[in-house]
């Protein structure tokens, strides 16, 4: 009996010795794991920290892609909907050359109106290359909308007024106000009757040509200008006016007046050719 009262004894000692320790791991355990979550807490804390104070560093994106990406966000946002029309936040998704334009939307007033000077944009015996959505026109109203937004037609008139006249006076704003009172905007946009009457009222001339590369390459060697109705392509999503230029081996010049990009490159006429709606020839009949 009295050694079957020590086993038992010697064995109860042993499981309290077991628990003791098992209860002091368990104990250990939860000390390292709330250390390691206090270091993670820290850390989160420095980044914020870091945030907060402009001291952050992006990851490897292009500041102007971060740019664009940071103002299409705040377009976006609930509170922003009443500052930038829905027309706006389109344009920058289609086109990121437009993010002065409009990300500077709120303070149109200060261009809107103002007087424009054009003798930086214009060179004698060279087509100018304006963007419908400069800031100096682009907030002034064309119908219903903006020059930035459905103005290209206006615009690439004024390309082809100021080339064929170096004529200063006249401005994207003006010829929009001239398309406009004259009858030739229409809710689809500006109508094609404005590259032949319109013309003509501006001491322009301006006729249909078939959509044929001799034809327009013949234009172009008269002196003339091309003025190209669109299709939702390579140039917009919907309708547009681009002007040709000139041409050489590699291909037409484009004058686009939404994208400087297009305009830095040449485009065969297989690639415009189907594209193309209704082309124009436009010249100055006093030359």
């Amino acid at each position: 009996m009295i050694s079957v009262e020590r086993t038992c004894g010697f064995g109860e000692k042993k499981r309290r010795q077991g628990s003791i320790k098992l209860r002091r791991k368990r104990r250990q355990r939860a000390r390292r794991l709330c250390m390691g979550f206090m270091v993670v807490c820290a850390g989160l804390i420095v980044v914020i920290s870091y945030k907060s104070n402009g001291l952050m560093q992006l990851p490897a994106m292009d500041s102007g892609e971060a740019q664009v990406q940071g103002l299409q966000e705040k377009i976006i946002r609930e509170e922003s909907r009443e500052t930038y029309p829905k027309e706006l936040a389109e344009l920058l998704e289609q086109n990121k050359e437009t993010y002065d334009f409009v990300e500077n939307y709120p303070n149109r007033e200060t261009y809107a109106g103002k007087e424009i000077d054009l003798s930086d944009d214009v060179t004698s015996g060279s087509v100018p290359l304006l963007m419908q959505w400069d800031k100096r026109w682009g907030y002034d109203m064309y119908g219903d909308s903006m020059i930035g937004i459905a103005g290209c037609g206006p615009v690439c008139m004024t390309m082809a007024y100021l080339y064929f006249t170096e004529d200063l006076e006249m401005n994207p704003r003006q010829m929009a106000e001239f398309a406009q009172n004259q009858g030739y905007h229409s809710k689809e946009g500006t109508s094609w009757e404005f590259w032949t009457s319109g013309a003509k009222g501006l001491g322009l001339f301006g006729e249909v040509i078939s959509l044929n590369e001799n034809v327009m390459k013949t234009v172009l060697d008269c002196g003339g200008l091309i003025v190209c109705s669109m299709s939702p392509g390579d140039f917009t999503t919907q309708g547009h006016y681009i002007l040709l230029r000139g041409y050489d081996e590699n291909g037409f010049f484009v004058n686009d007046p939404n994208r400087r990009e297009n305009s830095e490159k040449q485009w065969d006429f297989q690639t415009l050719s189907h594209q193309i709606k209704n082309l124009w020839g436009i010249y100055d009949p006093g030359r």
